[in-house]
């Protein structure tokens, strides 16, 4: 493998100088009150007009992971071409591994530095240094956040779980090689976005999957909390209208125990 290339691109930080992974983090005061955080939402409706939208939710992981999984600058292959994910609007046509798919909601939140607590997500994001994967995959840096999840593949699978592949977050496989922890020194506009149906993306040689919320989220909130999760989604009537998940979802601990056995 060719020596990695370390530096953003300016892409990847949208004029928004690097900062050492090592940089301290600031001794913050305990909050009484749950730290809250705007999302602005962009959804194709029924009649193919799309409806921009802003609101204030928690911010807790299961809001966040609606909306931080791409950095501003993230190339996205659509049927036009690759577009920075900034520049795409629901009804856009991008490539899925189930082939062209529309575009049927963004989400989008503002990683803010050294703003976070114990509650949320947004404490770090994931450098993706180009060859990560394989010799140009990715070409260039990738700047992930917390919520993207990349497929893991492994002939073995198959004969263990019946597929041969899983779904896991990257940041699980941060290394301090190719998968690196940043703390930008500015603020990072995140995003991330659905098609009909859960499936998986091509970024730069990175497999990762579109949103969902996963299976188990009706299970898990109470009445008043999915009320306005939902009010993120006002495309769908309910949890069930996401479907399934694609693939199953782990971690990297339970990928590595299972192919240790």
């Amino acid at each position: 493998m060719s020596t990695l290339h370390r530096g953003f691109s300016a892409a990847a930080y949208a004029g928004n100088p690097p900062a050492s992974p090592e940089a301290p983090v600031q001794d913050r005061p305990c909050r009484s009150t749950p730290l809250m955080r705007k999302f602005e939402i962009a959804v194709l409706k029924p009649d193919l007009t799309v409806d921009f939208n802003q609101m204030v939710a928690p911010a807790s992981p299961l809001f966040e992971e609606a909306a931080s999984a791409f950095a501003r600058g993230t190339l996205i292959e659509t049927v036009r071409g690759p577009v920075a994910v900034e520049d795409l609007i629901p009804g856009d046509y991008i490539q899925t591994a189930m082939g062209p798919e529309p575009i049927t909601w963004i989400g989008s939140t503002t990683y803010i530095p050294h703003s976070s607590d114990d509650t949320t997500l947004l404490t770090h994001l994931t450098r993706v240094t180009a060859d990560a994967m394989s010799m140009g995959h990715p070409p260039m840096d990738l700047l992930l956040g917390p919520a993207a999840r990349m497929v893991v593949r492994h002939a073995k699978l198959k004969t263990l779980l019946g597929q041969d592949a899983v779904l896991a977050h990257v940041n699980q496989y941060i290394d301090g090689d190719r998968f690196l922890a940043v703390t930008p020194a500015g603020t990072v506009q995140l995003y991330h976005v659905m098609v009909r149906r859960h499936t998986t993306l091509n970024v730069g040689g990175v497999e990762v999957e579109t949103f969902h919320p996963g299976n188990a989220a009706s299970q898990q909130l109470g009445a008043k909390t999915r009320e306005l999760f939902m009010a993120m989604f006002p495309h769908l009537d309910g949890l069930g209208d996401f479907g399934e998940t694609c693939c199953t979802r782990t971690t990297r601990e339970v990928v590595e125990n299972l192919l240790d056995t």
